[in-house]
């Protein structure tokens, strides 16, 4: 019985091409735009974490709250203050990170590396796939240098070569012995080749130093609320303990919402309720177009009736029909989210999502094949209900013409009202995303990206001993760099604005008269530069002066502060000769110079205070390089290349990208989220005016007699156009006026998206349903011309 049913609904399907291949297109987008999207939602939000019970994971922040400042990097004597005294944890561990260059085999490469503690193996429940894991003993200092290396590097670098445990490799000039491989779920925290110990010599140690993350396993039966509870206790007893702990805390963050931020979940949900939205809208224009069709078919039906089918048995061929369509719009949509899938994995920046590919897995295929038979019943249901509760023996006298022709109608007139509905949620939070993205990209970031190429170089501590050796160095390359054609300025700095490098905060408090309370110390992020940084990055130096060949090892300590440091420490005061004094070093320096405020972190944040060292007076071993040029960035590129292998050829270049590209991926995130929502919208918008057409022509054609009559008592052409325009447009304003509700009620949702617009924007509520109105009058237009053009006399004799 199924495959008849299956056989009729084919040759019904094959005697409108059309209609089918509308329908299945359309349904091909709606469901593969969904499955792509969830894919994305699965791999992010719904796959457990690949550790033991990740539930009992935690990460260990500290925070300020009188500072404002949440989610901080711990220090080192904290993580073992911790380790010490907490009863929560079943075992605690920490992590730093290091760069390192891999040189000996085959061409230098510098890796990106973490340092451990033992106990990160234990406390995550994952083993090495080959070798052994790190062991107390390994992060004492002047153990043997061990490093376990990723399953990646291994088979990249030394072709899965199970001899290579055991043997020395090269890093940073050191033979280290390769003690394992790591596990995929070792790299998914870490997201690096290079895992070595952590050394810790607590004398060479602050507590203010925050650069390292703490990570800790919960014992059986502590919840969170209890661990937090036991560590605000622990971060008073340091308070008093320590002088410089005073208004520190500890924050705890389980793993989850660790890897997953509060502001990705919320794009992620808008997404996929936009892809719902598409969806909803795709089913109630197929079912408008089957309410059309089952009408044509009434009297079909009624002589399958009077010939003994049941009304069952005739809804069965219904559904099977509709879920015939649903079932091939269901099959290239999964096709389709397959290659969306793929074309994400590929194009997404790196670190865009906290994994590094998106599976399809049987989550993905459960989900497809549900909201496929799911779409199928929905807009199958309907249209085979209505068609087979009609009177049908009053169908048969009337000559197939319908006889619940204004239900019918009416049930029409409101699923195109709710895709008009929802069409406007959509395109108000596309619109609400791209105004927020346009000042996004137009905001100012305190420096020139144009022309400038940027790469990170990072100096083996073995070879270059010393402050001296090390700015020596760089001297000798900057210099080299400034004599290429095509260059015009070159410099080096520790952390790139909105880029890599080794930079951090460092408490500090000031000297003299202060907008500070009495022994109040503030975190300012800080950086070494040479002194051409500022005129190379194109930062205008608005008091003072440059750092200069005077600001060496030796001299008197200065540095220069931003504008916003400036504000912070000393108002409007005049900041030069002023002194700040750094709590971890215990030095006071002195001011030389104010330059202008620059966005360090991300383009949605506002400048946060900063304070730079000369780099002559302090060995940095890791430095980004900046180089200005005249033409295109990565022109420059092969002679640069060629000047470094002169001066070191052991020396690899890493993270080479032109600053313009640093600028454009820091708006990844949001920019995604914008082109998604507009596409999505846009969609939303097409098949709904596809929707206002259809029924209004569909009316045309039903009422071509009254218009005949019409017209035949003297109408105007002119007269039929507006009574159409007038219905479909009542029609139309009354989905907009909804969706103007439905926009408002779920501004919230995109409040935190949203930089430097307000979710209920006024510009944007009203500019969208003005635009709607205009195409669904364009929509309208087609068919009411169509009408005026009805011959009555034609219509008349067809009565």
């Amino acid at each position: 019985m199924l495959l008849k049913d299956l056989q009729y609904a084919a040759r019904t399907l094959r005697k409108s091409p059309v209609f089918a291949c509308a329908a299945i297109l359309t349904l091909a987008l709606g469901i593969g735009a969904n499955t792509a999207i969830f894919s994305v939602v699965n791999a992010v939000m719904l796959r457990p974490l690949p550790f033991a019970q990740p539930d009992r994971l935690v990460r260990i922040f500290e925070k300020n709250d009188k500072e404002n400042l949440s989610q901080f990097s711990s220090s080192v004597l904290n993580y073992l203050s911790w380790k010490e005294q907490s009863q929560s944890f079943e075992s605690i561990a920490a992590m730093g990170f290091v760069n390192l260059n891999l040189t000996g085999r085959g061409d230098p490469e510098q890796l990106a590396g973490v340092t451990l503690t033992p106990s990160i193996f234990p406390m995550l429940g994952v083993h090495p796939i080959m070798g052994r894991e790190l062991r107390d003993g390994d992060d004492k200092p002047g153990a043997s240098p061990v490093v376990i290396i990723s399953e990646g590097l291994f088979k990249r670098r030394f072709g899965g070569d199970a001899s290579l445990l055991g043997k020395t490799i090269e890093l940073n000039g050191v033979a280290t012995t390769v003690i394992g491989i790591a596990p995929h779920s070792l790299f998914f925290l870490t997201g690096s080749d290079i895992s070595v110990p952590l050394v810790i010599d607590p004398a060479k140690e602050f507590r203010l130093q925050h650069q390292s993350y703490a990570m800790a396993r919960l014992k059986p039966g502590v919840s969170l609320r209890q661990a937090q509870a036991e560590m605000d206790t622990v971060a008073g007893r340091m308070s008093q303990q320590y002088s410089e702990m005073k208004d520190w805390g500890v924050e705890l963050l389980d793993f989850y919402h660790w890897f997953v931020a509060d502001q990705l979940r919320t794009a992620l949900f808008a997404l996929l309720g936009a892809v719902a939205f598409v969806l909803l809208i795709a089913v109630a224009n197929i079912a408008n177009l089957l309410l059309s069709r089952a009408t044509a078919r009434q009297k079909e039906i009624a002589i399958r009736t009077a010939l003994g089918a049941g009304r069952r048995r005739l809804l069965g061929q219904f559904l099977t029909e509709s879920l015939l369509l649903s079932a091939i719009g269901g099959g290239i949509g999964l096709l389709a989210a397959f290659w969306g899938v793929r074309l994400m994995d590929t194009a997404l920046p790196p670190n865009l999502l906290p994994v590094p590919e998106i599976p399809v897995d049987g989550t993905v295929l459960l989900f497809a094949a549900a909201i496929t038979l799911l779409t199928g019943l929905l807009f199958g249901m309907a249209p085979a209900w209505h068609a087979l509760k009609s009177d049908l023996s009053r169908l048969l006298n009337s000559g197939g013409r319908s006889a619940s022709g204004t239900a019918r109608s009416s049930l029409r007139n409101w699923l195109v009202g709710g895709e008009l509905a929802l069409a406007t949620i959509l395109l108000i939070g596309a619109g609400l995303l791209i105004q927020s993205l346009q000042r996004l990209q137009q905001v100012r970031v305190g420096f020139e990206p144009q022309g400038l190429l940027t790469f990170q170089i990072a100096l083996p501590p073995a070879k270059y001993q010393g402050p001296e050796k090390t700015w020596a160095f760089y001297k000798r390359l900057i210099e080299s760099l400034r004599s290429l054609p095509g260059v015009k300025n070159a410099a080096v700095s520790s952390g790139l604005p909105l880029g890599a490098g080794l930079y951090t905060t460092t408490p500090a408090n000031t000297i003299g008269k202060t907008l500070l309370p009495p022994g109040t110390a503030i975190p300012i992020d800080w950086r070494n530069i040479s002194p051409d940084y500022f005129r190379t990055m194109g930062i205008e130096l608005l008091r003072g002066r440059y750092f200069d060949e005077h600001d060496a090892l030796n001299s008197l300590p200065v540095m220069i502060v931003s504008q916003d440091t400036a504000a912070r420490l000393w108002g409007d005061d005049d900041p030069i000769g002023r002194q700040v004094h750094i709590i971890g070093n215990g030095k006071n320096f002195t001011v030389v110079g104010v330059v202008a405020s620059v966005r360090n972190n991300a383009l949605n944040q506002a400048p946060t205070p900063a304070m730079y060292y000369p780099a002559a007076a302090r060995q940095t071993l890791q430095m980004d390089v900046v180089v200005r040029t005249a033409g295109k960035p990565e022109m420059a590129l092969p002679a640069i290349r060629r000047t470094i292998h002169d001066l070191d050829p052991e020396l690899p270049l890493s993270n080479v990208r032109a600053m313009d590209e640093w600028v454009y991926s820091n708006a990844a995130q949001p920019r995604l989220n914008t082109v998604l929502l507009a596409v999505f919208a846009g969609l939303a918008v097409l098949i709904a005016v596809i929707g206002i057409y259809g029924v209004l022509a569909y009316s045309v054609n039903q009422r071509t007699s009254e218009i005949g009559v019409r017209m035949a008592l003297g109408a105007q052409q002119s007269d039929v156009q507006r009574l159409v325009i007038r219905e479909g447009m009542a029609l139309s304003l009354y989905g907009i006026a909804a969706g103007l509700l439905g926009a408002l009620a779920l501004s919230r949702v995109l409040a935190s998206l949203l930089f430097e617009v307000k979710a209920r924007d006024p510009g944007t509520f009203l500019m969208i349903p003005l635009m709607l109105a205009a195409v669904s009058l364009a929509a309208c237009y087609v068919p009411a011309r169509k009408a005026s053009r009805v011959d009555p006399i034609v219509a008349l004799r067809c009565e």
